[in-house]
């Protein structure tokens, strides 16, 4: 009951005052066509966000999204996004529950959410969401975010003292999935924490990624180190993604994920590619008829069929 008790409180509140409410909500359907197939085929009900916004003087506005995640259990209600922006005079100061700046350019670029997360949301080298303060601006084309959160994400409380510090630097067009145009950029991140009463070691992420948009295609790509100097453990990620418009209504895509879960291990890596569809049949859905094919170094791969759905109001 209490996830509805939220939501009815936030629809409320979003018919009431002179916000805006929306929503997103993730279908699929999955066919499993490997051989002796452990995945259970059939419908599903992913995920579910419900947002309301407001600006409520010059300069200022909030937002709050909330995040049902379908996968595990329709009772897991999160909270993602509780924030307020304010647009100083020395660029925008953000405070609260925010989207963090790790891969947030580099998912809109790829641009299909709702078929697969970007690769380091994927593979976990961060959170897509945290608590704490941004601060963002530019200086001609060159953008800046720098963030300072928990490092624990949306769905868990502070458990230390210490702090994640986000560095975000990019030059060019961010929002390549609504302009034209290009941009490349990079990411680090430091994240200490505490081994014993003795002993601190840190987390820390190097990225660098670019894209392009024109003429009715979009290609990104990026190269990403997760490195956990505690366990001497680094991952690694490079990754590709294009899309193109056929039609108005009809776009090809593909995606590809090459991951190694220790770059001090042999033959541990796993390549994970998608090849699909997009059917735009009206404002506000997308259907997406796809194959998935998960290749590691070692033993056997998959394939599976889905088409997967997207309907946004």
């Amino acid at each position: 009951m209490k996830y509805l008790l939220t939501l009815l409180t936030l629809l409320t509140v979003g018919f009431s005052g002179d916000g805006k409410i929306g929503g997103l909500v993730f279908y699929d359907y999955t066919y499993d066509l490997t051989e002796d197939a452990s995945n259970v085929d059939g419908f599903a009900l992913k995920r579910v966000y419900f947002t309301y916004s407001q600006e409520i003087s010059d300069g200022i506005s909030y937002k709050f999204t909330t995040d049902i995640n379908y996968k595990t259990s329709p009772m897991n209600l999160y909270l993602k996004y509780a924030k307020v922006d304010w647009i100083s005079p020395i660029g925008k100061l953000t405070i609260g529950l925010q989207g963090m700046n790790v891969f947030n350019v580099a998912e809109k670029t790829w641009g299909f959410r709702f078929l697969e997360k970007s690769p380091m949301d994927t593979h976990k080298f961060s959170s897509s969401a945290d608590m704490g303060i941004g601060h963002s601006g530019k200086f001609s084309n060159l953008h800046y975010n720098l963030m300072i959160t928990n490092g624990t994400g949306y769905k868990k409380s502070e458990n230390d003292k210490y702090k994640k510090i986000s560095t975000q630097l990019i030059y060019g067009e961010k929002k390549l999935l609504k302009k034209d145009g290009f941009h490349f950029g990079g990411v680090y991140t430091y994240e200490p924490y505490e081994v014993d009463s003795v002993t601190t070691e840190n987390k820390t992420v190097v990225a660098f990624f670019g894209g392009f948009a024109g003429g009715g295609l979009r290609i990104g790509g990026e190269f990403d180190t997760f490195t956990d100097a505690g366990s001497d453990v680094t991952k690694q990620i490079i990754a590709f993604y294009a899309s193109y418009k056929l039609t108005d209504n009809i776009e090809g895509l593909v995606y590809y994920d090459m991951f190694d879960p220790n770059t001090n291990t042999d033959k541990d890596g796993e390549t994970y590619m998608i090849a699909g569809v997009n059917y735009y049949p009206g404002k506000g859905l997308i259907i997406t008829p796809n194959i998935r094919l998960t290749i590691p170094e070692e033993g056997d791969g998959t394939t599976i069929f889905k088409v997967n759905f997207q309907f946004k109001f």
